[in-house]
């Protein structure tokens, strides 16, 4: 299935949503292109470099042209593009991760009697629902705040601040879905339509819900809502640090996977390898970002 979406349709490409990507840096909008990118001091404060908004830019091809040619100012662009996009032959992109989805085109992938019976037991007293009063939309945050703390994120790149999730639940684009029994709300998420797809950005189960199991019935309501609008969902990538057990639960909701790649533009060489240093130019881009 091709994805389609004219990138001035998509969320992710607006300064709207990049000002709400503080923690990453700072949106910088070319006015002649539209894109923007989100720049940021180098690590000895005497240049500045860019990063895309995450999850991804969405990309054609005078849009990636744009990318690589309206930044000079700044020492490198490192940014992802959207899922299935392939790069111009000419371009410095890397494979960087497949993305996990779930195509109502393909056979809906089988789940274990363990972990059909945790969804059936889930599903016999909790509801899966759309969010759509603007307060309790925003009510993602707060559980996003108690996992970034259960997991240990705080002051990473995975702790997004409150205007984050404003962008994505105050945008007509913008989807919230919760699990619920009763007063209860074992889980949520907040995910983003792109033309043709659907872009989860964030399931976040409740200390609660991880005792009955709601983020299976979470991702099941997200399997039925693709079924029902004819277009398939992506759930992301596995981060560099990811689990198995993260692994294998998105591979058990999903029937394909789609290429995302890593844009790396270098605009003033020679600033670059000043700041590399004696680093080994390894994967990690920009090298001189790398962890020690």
């Amino acid at each position: 299935m091709t994805l389609i979406a004219a990138p001035t349709a998509c969320l992710f490409n607006s300064v709207e949503y990049a000002k709400g990507l503080s923690h990453l840096g700072v949106p910088r909008t070319h006015e002649g292109s539209g894109i923007t990118v989100l720049s940021r001091p180098t690590p000895d404060g005497g240049h500045v470099d860019g990063i895309g908004p995450w999850p991804y830019l969405w990309l054609d091809e005078a849009g990636e042209q744009a990318l690589r040619r309206d930044f000079g100012e700044l020492v490198t662009v490192a940014a992802v593009s959207q899922p299935g996009y392939i790069p111009q032959a000419d371009s410095d992109a890397t494979l960087l991760k497949h993305h996990f989805g779930y195509d109502p085109a393909l056979p809906r992938p089988k789940l274990s009697n363990r972990s059909r019976r945790r969804l059936d037991q889930c599903r016999n007293f909790a509801v899966f629902e759309q969010v759509v009063d603007p307060d309790e939309r925003m009510s993602v945050f707060p559980l996003y705040r108690a996992l970034v703390g259960r997991r240990g994120l705080a002051g990473g790149f995975f702790d997004f601040p409150r205007e984050h999730f404003t962008a994505v639940a105050s945008d007509p684009d913008g989807l919230v879905f919760r699990v619920r029994a009763g007063d209860r709300v074992g889980a949520m998420a907040c995910a983003v339509r792109v033309g043709d797809l659907l872009q989860v950005l964030h399931t976040v189960p409740t200390a609660d819900g991880l005792t009955w199991n709601a983020s299976y019935l979470l991702m099941d309501g997200l399997q039925n809502l693709a079924d029902e609008w004819g277009i398939p969902v992506f759930f992301g990538g596995m981060p560099d640090n990811g689990s198995d057990g993260l692994r294998i639960f998105k591979q058990r909701w999903s029937n394909r996977t789609a290429p995302v790649h890593l844009f790396r533009i270098i605009n003033d060489p020679e600033a670059y390898e000043r700041l590399c240093g004696a680093v080994a130019k390894r994967d990690f881009f920009p090298a001189y970002r790398q962890a020690p």
